[in-house]
């Protein structure tokens, strides 16, 4: 009796950088259980070490300037790119028909297009995942259509981070399933820093860009010192500007803190390898994205670590967290409402450990395996289909 090989799923990304869909990928390909996997970017960068190092077979099938740079245009410059997206269609197909693939698993707004025209070109099921909002804040209304339509007519399967995610994608043929973002749960959180009666320090981790409002919560954090945060308080923010126009509001929150006299209590990290170790120094997590996140994982990062969470009500985090239960959740851009909330945790352990007790028990739902079973379970009835 012949055994069936476990289906070979591609995981196709046009971004080797290691940002959040690209490590959600390095990250479920490493806890498969059911399905082989190969990913296949677009691009060569850091990605590739961080996939090597967890023992995922990758490859690249090089995108062109034209695919890679694409941007909402018209007229010769807009021919010359669709002309552009069937070269790469064409030889992506070729290359996961070699590879014997039965599944095609996109995880980027370009891969939803390209290697969505590249399955059906294969006559291979594909499953959109969609992490970012479609047509959220500072994205094309044209791009924003453009991709719609792809994911209502390419795919045989979509995925989604979050319902808010999900709602995002408009009208389709199919219901997405909604699926979070996987964490690593430890059997026992780290235990709390050990500092002095009074000390407190409040942790914000995410990439420096105007939208993740960090300029909101030195204001917040400014506010609840003038009115009685503790002396030896701090304010951690750790991430870096990923894009050069990043980098303007970057020296924008360095010269906030400076206007607003508290120099001494905010210590800008930079990027860091090691977030787990991040959270664990801090007291507490601050989330304040000023629009709705498609799912945040530093929040789930956070609750699994059981470290209090203060996060905005909206998108993912509003989905994830009970405010009051397993955190605290204060309105967008709030400004004095985030501030009442770090005096408030920072004035009482008793809830920061209910906070954080309650966050454990909520976080488990998206424990690693938990969501790679639920992944895998969509990839599956997509093979299924045609083999």
């Amino acid at each position: 009796m012949t055994t069936r090989m476990p289906p070979l799923v591609a995981m196709l990304t046009h971004s080797a950088a290691c940002s959040g869909a690209e490590l959600f990928i390095a990250r479920v390909a490493a806890a498969r259980v059911r399905v082989d996997v190969v990913v296949v970017l677009g691009e060569h960068g850091p990605l590739e070490a961080v996939l090597d190092q967890l023992g995922v077979d990758h490859e690249v099938v090089a995108l062109d300037d034209d695919v890679r740079t694409h941007t909402a245009g018209s007229g010769g410059g807009l021919v010359r790119k669709a002309r552009s997206t069937l070269t790469t269609t064409r030889a992506l197909a070729g290359r996961l028909r070699a590879l014997g693939v039965d599944v095609v698993h996109t995880h980027s707004a370009k891969a939803h297009l390209y290697g969505g025209l590249a399955g059906r070109l294969a006559r291979i099921p594909v499953v959109a995942h969609v992490h970012d909002v479609v047509g959220g804040p500072g994205t094309s209304r044209r791009n924003a259509q453009v991709l719609r339509t792809a994911l209502a007519v390419l795919p045989t399967g979509a995925i989604a981070n979050s319902h808010t995610t999900a709602r995002s994608l408009g009208r389709s043929r199919r219901r997405p399933a909604v699926i979070g973002c996987p964490v690593d749960v430890l059997s026992a959180p780290p235990a709390a820093p050990d500092r002095s009666p009074g000390s407190f320090t409040l942790g914000m981790i995410g990439r420096l860009t105007p939208w993740k409002g960090q300029d909101v919560v030195i204001r917040a954090f400014a506010a609840a010192r003038s009115r009685g945060l503790g002396p030896d308080s701090e304010l951690a923010v750790v991430g870096a500007a990923h894009f050069g126009a990043d980098a303007d509001f970057s020296n924008e929150l360095r010269a906030l803190v400076t206007d607003l006299d508290i120099e001494d209590a905010v210590v800008f990290r930079g990027h860091r390898s090691d977030v787990a170790a991040e959270i664990a120094a801090c007291d507490a997590v601050v989330h304040a994205s000023t629009r709705p996140e498609p799912f945040g994982q530093v929040v789930t990062e956070a609750m699994a670590l059981g470290r209090p969470v203060i996060a905005s009500a909206a998108g993912g985090p509003a989905e994830i967290i009970t405010d009051g239960h397993d955190g605290v959740l204060v309105a967008p851009g709030d400004v004095d409402a985030l501030a009442d909330a770090m005096l408030r945790l920072a004035a009482d352990p008793g809830l920061r450990a209910r906070l954080a007790v309650g966050g454990r028990r909520t976080v488990e739902q998206f424990a690693t395996p938990v969501v790679v079973e639920q992944i895998e379970s969509v990839l599956l009835r997509a093979a299924r289909r045609t083999r």
